[in-house]
């Protein structure tokens, strides 16, 4: 699945679920030092991936176990419903000492104490190196309590040879994406790939000075944001965009892959869709095109540490090794997700230059942390983007109104 839509359905899950209410509250005292003669096991929980991505994580582990041979790393794989295995884990206290959480659920694990804060165990210092906005999804009253280990902001993917035809180059500014939209829809083909996603036309919002979310609250109805949906939907309404959907396919990356739009906004999960079912297809990538001022959205799993870990020293050893250089040099090098220390950028861009758009995009980007109401601000934001496509409200003002008293 792809990582935006298991965020949105992980978010929805949990927001819904009451298996937390009984957690106590966590523990900030480290553990005591372990007996350096004494063997470990420190439990990692992890999702499913394909074999290249399996293989850059057991490269990992691997690499941390030569340093570290005292400290055995268990990985726990958990396929099928991720969020649903970890509920049941952290109820009867069998949840791995470490494992993903997404960004999108990170407030309600630090508000329930369900996962513990990690400022005694990290260096203040080593942690300037992570883009500060990354780390702003894992923290909450003056408090650290996780280590991202990869992310994604959007950029635009263009169609080369369909640029090429219509004799423009890529789009900078709003106004160039109506031109470039307009230039490059011929036939069955549409300009621009629209989503009535939050976590798309967000950007937008965010671009032209409003925002989605104040904290736990929405925040998005504003005429800033009414004018960035008037702009995002004006694509469907003038013909020269369309969703994915209605061009037949299941998600962007389809509708790009099989040519039947020229730009799509997307993250690097893209790259080895195209790799695998696209290879024909000339692309390249760039910034999101800019509005008012720069906006974008930016997405991010962390390794969290569970508040009921017996071995809470040295499974921070482990997040630390797997975020720190010489882990996140092995996801550099791999391709396979952009690392989350500053320090790595130069590494990534300099093996995969094509891809350099994405490290450009993220000082801007804010991580996609919608706070306690997140489920419901999303739901309600998507709907609104609905009614706007299909003429459902009279205008996008209307359709925040609206949306703004059902996320309450």
């Amino acid at each position: 699945m792809k990582r935006r839509k298991l965020a949105t359905l992980l978010l929805g899950a949990i927001m819904t679920t009451s298996i937390f209410a009984g957690c106590t509250k966590n523990n900030n005292t480290p553990a005591s030092a372990a007996d350096d003669s004494k063997e470990v096991v420190v439990r990692l929980g992890c999702w499913g991936g394909n074999d290249a991505e399996t293989k850059m994580l057991d490269d990992q582990i691997q690499a941390f176990q030569t340093k570290n041979p005292n400290i055995i790393i268990k990985k726990e794989v958990i396929t099928g419903d991720y969020l649903q295995a970890i509920q049941s884990k952290i109820a009867s206290k069998t949840a791995p000492d470490i494992y993903y959480l997404d960004v999108s659920l990170a407030s309600k694990f630090m508000k329930e104490g369900i996962i513990d804060p990690i400022d005694d165990y990290i260096d203040k210092e080593d942690m300037k190196d992570f883009f500060p906005n990354l780390l702003q999804g894992y923290q909450m009253n003056g408090k650290t309590y996780g280590i991202p280990k990869d992310y994604n902001p959007l950029v635009l993917y263009y169609n080369k040879d369909m640029f090429d035809k219509a004799g423009i180059k890529p789009p900078t500014t709003w106004d160039e994406l109506k031109t470039a939209a307009e230039k490059t829809t011929t036939g069955n083909v549409k300009g621009f790939c629209l989503e009535n996603d939050p976590q798309r036309f967000g950007a937008f919002i965010l671009q032209n000075g409003g925002k989605i979310n104040d904290g736990d609250k929405p925040a998005f109805n504003t005429p800033e944001a009414a004018q960035a949906l008037d702009f995002y939907y004006s694509f469907a309404k003038n013909k020269t965009g369309a969703t994915f959907k209605d061009m037949g396919t299941d998600w962007a990356g389809a509708a790009f892959a099989q040519k039947k739009t020229a730009m799509i906004m997307a993250g690097g999960w893209v790259i080895p869709y195209m790799a695998q079912n696209a290879p024909d297809v000339k692309y390249g990538m760039v910034p999101l095109p800019k509005g008012k001022q720069d906006g974008n959205l930016m997405f991010t799993v962390a390794y969290v540490l569970n508040k009921d870990s017996k071995h809470k020293k040295e499974a921070m050893e482990v997040s630390k090794f797997l975020t720190g250089k010489d882990g996140l040099k092995i996801v550099a090098e791999s391709g396979l997700a952009i690392p989350s220390r500053k320090s790595m950028a130069d590494v990534y861009t300099a093996k995969f230059p094509e891809r350099k758009a994405l490290i450009d995009a993220t000082p801007t980007a804010t991580v996609a942390n919608y706070g306690l109401n997140g489920s419901k601000i999303l739901d309600a934001l998507g709907k609104a983007g609905e009614k706007i496509q299909f003429g459902q409200v009279s205008d996008s003002a209307t359709a925040l109104k609206e949306a703004e008293a059902a996320a309450k």
